[in-house]
């Protein structure tokens, strides 16, 4: 993030943290248990102290954070019920987008997802799954973005501020799907043909089978959080 300009004005320059700090904990840079303190984060944007705390202060709101004094907030530790709720709406919010999506989707919008979806797998096969899981959330928040509805669009941003601290534990499991057999695909073919069900059934596929790894790992995962 670029140092604060002098001319831009306090509120943008809130925003402008809200929105990283947001992207940093969809793409797993801050983990289960960790703390983020203020200072230390104002320092690594080149920000004051101020909107750094009032991003935190909207991501505490947002259920994302945990406040712990006026000085720090705390990523949550999910439990198995509160993980389980989460990704049971993923998979219905998100089965909805990708059926909207579907309907409203052009042969240009199609291909943007397909070129997002080579990147991925040309980094999950070159093993930068750090790129990889970047590059699945831009799939995804695409997707939604193609259903033009605002609103669920949010609630999913949100759903996935709560799911994505965990995601780096998939960096250390076997791959989920082969290449060619990866729902993206499908959800990619139901865009060109406008196939509302085949989109919606391919993008609950996916979601269901990260949501089943990631509860497995669970118990892992949070061990080794509060440690």
């Amino acid at each position: 993030m670029d140092a604060e300009p002098r001319a831009e004005g306090h509120e943008r320059v809130a925003i402008r943290v809200h929105h990283w700090l947001r992207t940093e904990l969809m793409r797993s840079r801050f983990r289960p248990g960790e703390k983020l303190k203020l200072r230390t984060l104002a320092e690594e944007l080149g920000v004051s102290l101020t909107p750094v705390r009032e991003a935190l202060a909207r991501l505490v709101s947002e259920n994302a954070l945990e406040q712990i004094d006026h000085r720090s907030a705390r990523v949550p530790v999910l439990s198995d019920e509160r993980l389980r709720e989460v990704c049971e709406l993923r998979i219905d919010l998100e089965g909805k987008a990708a059926e909207r999506a579907a309907e409203r989707a052009s042969p240009a919008d199609a291909d943007r997802l397909a070129a997002i979806h080579a990147r991925m797998t040309e980094a999950r096969l070159e093993g930068r799954m750090q790129d990889m899981m970047i590059e699945n959330e831009r799939f995804h928040m695409a997707t939604c973005a193609l259903a033009d509805m605002p609103v669920l669009l949010r609630i999913v941003e949100g759903l996935w501020l709560q799911c994505g601290p965990l995601n780096f534990a998939l960096k250390q499991m076997r791959f989920l799907h082969k290449p060619e057999e990866h729902p993206h695909n499908a959800v990619i073919r139901a865009m060109r043909e406008r196939d509302p069900t085949l989109a919606r059934l391919a993008m609950q596929r996916d979601i269901a089978v990260y949501s089943d790894a990631l509860l497995r790992r669970l118990p892992e995962i949070n061990v080794t959080a509060r440690a």
